[in-house]
Formats: structure tokens, C-alpha cells, sequence
């Protein structure tokens, strides 16, 4: 089975440190605040679940077999979250301000789509699980400590943004950290793909 501990230390740095998914959660939290931006959170979460179950179900093996496939991948991740890092910094709204936080829904793909997200969990289910061993036992346990450890961090991320804007709120440096935010969740994307 799993050795948790060095498991659990992996999902929390992995989790905890900056990548596209805390970024974007870091922008529509300085954006609209924590509370209004819990759906987002809970899409964002959910999402790696989601790509966490589909994974142990064998959709790494059949997207590892063909290398068009992993390259389309990460075109659309690189796109997906640029787009949307820039929309929620107010660089794709011609002058205007988003009306509103981004949707669960908006907020279940990030995961999906996200190449740090990607890395984790397949490094995760190689390093960590036992081939001699049933898999479905040892993905519950994956998938429920990513899930534990992100509800902790992807709200402290959001919670953080709102805490940076209350500090800047109405200021032009408020402005212009929305707008670093995005540029550096685009850089990170891009480095992660990168990396990958």
C-alpha cells in the first residue's frame, strides 16, 4: 500500500506551492473576495478529483500512446488558462472589470487542464502505488488526500488574494498586482508544460 507520510508531505508541497491553479485562485479572490469567489474554489477543487478518478480508471494509458494527443493536451491547457488568467486580471475586457467571479463550472476544467496538475498526479500514482496491490483502494486514498489538502489550500491561496487587495484595495497598485497576477499565472502555465 501507500507509505502515506512521504505521500501526504508530496500532495501538500505539490498542493501548496504556486502554479496556474493557485494563481488563478489568488486573482478571483483579490477580485471579488473570498465568499464570492467559494464556487470557483469548489469547481477548481472538484476538478482534480474528477481528473484524479479518470486517471485511476486508465485515461493516462490511453492518452500516453499517442504523442499528438499529449501535445493537442497541452496547447488547449496552455490556451484555456492563459485565457482566463487574463480575463479575470481585466486584460481581455476592453476597460471593463469582470461583473462577476468565475463559475464552478469554469472552475471544474482548471484541473483538467492544467499541466502542474497533470504532472502530480501521474507522478503520484508511479511513485506511490504498488503495482503488486489492487489500484482502486490506492486511488481512494490518493484522491481523498489531494482533495483534504486542497479544500486547506486553495482556500488559503483565494483567502490570500482578498487579503492583498484589502491591502491595496483602491490603490493603482491594485490594478497592476490584478494584472501581475495573470502574467505570472501565464508564465507558470507555461513553465509547467515546460517542464512536462
Amino acid at each position: 500500500m501507500i507509505d502515506f507520510v512521504p505521500f501526504l508531505l508530496f500532495v501538500i508541497f505539490m498542493v501548496g506551492t504556486p502554479g496556474p491553479a493557485n494563481m488563478l485562485l489568488m486573482t478571483s479572490g483579490a477580485n471579488f473576495g473570498f465568499w464570492h469567489s467559494l464556487p470557483f474554489v469548489g469547481g477548481v477543487t472538484l476538478g482534480k478529483l474528477l481528473l484524479n478518478i479518470l486517471l485511476a480508471l486508465g485515461l493516462w494509458e490511453v492518452l500516453s500512446h499517442d504523442p499528438r494527443v499529449l501535445l493537442a493536451l497541452k496547447v488547449v491547457c496552455v490556451a484555456y488558462l492563459a485565457w482566463l488568467a487574463l480575463r479575470m486580471s481585466g486584460f481581455l475586457m476592453s476597460g471593463q472589470e469582470l461583473p462577476q467571479p468565475e463559475s464552478f463550472w469554469k472552475g471544474l476544467a482548471v484541473h483538467p487542464l492544467n499541466p502542474k496538475a497533470w504532472a502530480m498526479l501521474v507522478f503520484a500514482y508511479a511513485q506511490f502505488t504498488d503495482s503488486a496491490q489492487p489500484l482502486i483502494p490506492q486511488a481512494v486514498i490518493i484522491s481523498l488526500t489531494f482533495l483534504a489538502v486542497q479544500v486547506v489550500f486553495h482556500s488559503l491561496w483565494c483567502a490570500g488574494g482578498a487579503m492583498v487587495v484589502a491591502a491595496v484595495g483602491g490603490r493603482p497598485a491594485e490594478r497592476w498586482s490584478m494584472r501581475g497576477l495573470s502574467i505570472l499565472t501565464v508564465f507558470i502555465v507555461i513553465w509547467a508544460v515546460a517542464l512536462g
